[in-house]
């Protein structure tokens, strides 16, 4: 074939997948989607529901418009998914674990030291396990989720220095009101105080709780620093947040709608990861800089506090010996 012949078949083709995405994007009809989260400015996960927006807009050539009702103002992140189901919110973003009030696999997300590194968060988000994953928490809850962010790793913050679980007997400490978490937390001898995110600051302040626990980029952006000199690296679990949404609304979409709804959030949460893991070692600096003290605690002796949570979440067990088993 002669180079000026290709050329002339690769504009035509170019030419006929321009046209066909001229024709895909006439049939998306005009919309609004409403998305939810309880994440402020400044905070990564707020930004990334923008990009999110942005995506989706550019890619409908403006036919989808996406409204967001960021910081809560919806209500908590528990009445953010409910909503979904009776169609006022559209997506709401959250981490994967907050699905385990409907079916216990999405629990897999908060298995404590399940997720060994940022390696290994890949490739088991990343990979054909991941995709799996969705399919299956689909079908058991009926929510799809799209796309994998990373969190960072989940630190432990308090009023008091914890460096072996023995140091965390009778603290009161806030968790997100999830099964997995709050079973943690008892195998560690703490007292568990099931609490909304948005409820945090206020009970920090008033002595109602003594610490939380979550990365540390939630504990900087909403300034629990101010009230808790201590974040211990813990790092029990690095999760993963994602785009949820009401799986049978998802799919009475147009096909090509659900296909850039799919791309577009995928492409958001990667920026997020890359954001996270850029700014990951500066938060733990602006909390130095802040009084907070940063304890490295014996990760060993916490480690084999909770292993034993395996044996009490057996519907878990073969996707926990999946995840162990991905090098």
């Amino acid at each position: 074939m002669k180079a000026r012949d290709f050329l002339t078949i690769s504009a035509a083709a170019a030419t006929a997948l321009a046209l066909g995405s001229a024709v895909a994007r006439a049939e998306i009809p005009e919309t609004t989607i409403q998305m939810a989260h309880v994440y402020n400015p400044g905070n990564i996960w707020f930004e990334t529901t923008e990009k999110y927006a942005e995506g989706i807009e550019a890619a409908t050539d403006g036919k989808v418009t996406v409204n967001i009702a960021p910081g809560g103002t919806t209500g908590t992140w528990q009445e953010a998914i409910e909503a979904l189901q009776i169609g006022t919110n559209n997506v709401v973003l959250e981490s994967i674990g907050t699905l385990d009030r409907y079916d216990p696999l999405p629990g897999i997300e908060a298995f404590p030291y399940l997720i060994r590194d940022l390696d290994h968060f890949k490739k088991v988000y990343y990979g054909d396990m991941g995709g799996e994953l969705a399919d299956e928490i689909e079908e058991r809850t009926g929510f799809k989720i799209v796309g994998a962010g990373y969190r960072g790793a989940r630190k432990l913050s308090a009023n008091k220095k914890v460096e072996t679980p023995d140091d965390l007997k009778g603290l009161k400490l806030r968790v997100p009101p999830l099964k997995m978490y709050r079973r943690t937390w008892e195998l560690l001898d703490a007292s568990p105080v099931p609490m909304p995110a948005l409820e945090i600051y206020t009970a920090l302040q008033q002595g109602v709780i003594d610490g939380q626990e979550n990365p540390l980029e939630v504990i900087y952006t909403f300034k629990w620093y101010e009230h808790q000199p201590y974040v211990m690296s813990t790092d029990h679990v690095i999760g993963a947040m994602t785009f949820i949404f009401d799986a049978n609304w998802f799919n009475s979409q147009p096909e090509e709608l659900q296909q850039i709804l799919i791309d577009e959030g995928e492409k958001a949460m990667l920026w997020a990861t890359d954001q996270m893991l850029a700014k990951e070692g500066e938060y733990e600096k602006l909390l130095e800089e802040n009084g907070v003290e940063i304890v490295q605690p014996d990760m060993e002796a916490f480690r084999a506090t909770v292993a034993p949570i395996k044996d009490e979440f057996p519907e878990l067990k073969d996707w926990v010996e999946r995840i162990n088993a991905v090098q």
